[in-house]
């Protein structure tokens, strides 16, 4: 194949991450049939991030494996144990501002940038503490885990203090 026509099956993958975790989990963990039928695939555009190759390669993987072969059911179960790891770390992300913050409604926080021209994060202590804590005790270990470090910039960033926030840290990821 091609790099275009892997780039194309790449970017049908990508449109598959846009549905949820529960209906990806039906149409790729079928083992009754195959949902290849061979047919080209519409391009659904050019981007894909680079946190979500890691899925889109198991999804290819499943899909150009014979149904029931251990090569599909390998792919599968890792699959999902890669969804369920992304979903701990949301939930623990948010967990974590709650806690941090004394605050219920924090979901604003995990995407919020700083306007152009302030400096990502005020105190570089206090960041570099929490993203060395937040990968020990969260199992943070992948680009996607670390896709939160801006929210714990804005943690910093708010004042909170550092050792209430490693305790949040590690309260949130204690499971």
């Amino acid at each position: 194949m091609s790099f275009l026509g892997h780039l194309q099956v790449l970017v049908f993958l990508y449109a598959l991450l846009l549905f949820s975790a529960e209906s990806r989990k039906t149409q790729l963990f079928d083992t009754e049939s195959s949902t290849d039928d061979g047919a080209e695939h519409e391009n659904y555009g050019d981007k894909v991030d680079a946190r979500d190759i890691p899925l889109l390669y198991l999804e290819t993987k499943i899909q150009n494996a014979p149904v029931g072969s251990p090569q599909r059911q390998e792919a599968q179960k890792n699959l999902l144990e890669e969804i369920n790891h992304r979903k701990q770390i949301d939930q623990n992300i948010i967990e974590i501002l709650r806690l941090s913050l004394k605050k219920t409604d924090v979901l604003d926080l995990l995407t919020s940038t700083r306007t152009t021209g302030q400096p990502v994060v005020d105190d570089w202590d206090c960041y570099k503490t929490l993203v060395k804590s937040f990968k020990n005790q969260c199992g943070a270990k992948m680009a996607y885990d670390m896709k939160y470090a801006g929210a714990l910039a804005n943690i910093c960033n708010m004042g909170v203090d550092v050792k209430k926030s490693v305790a949040a840290i590690e309260e949130a990821c204690a499971h």
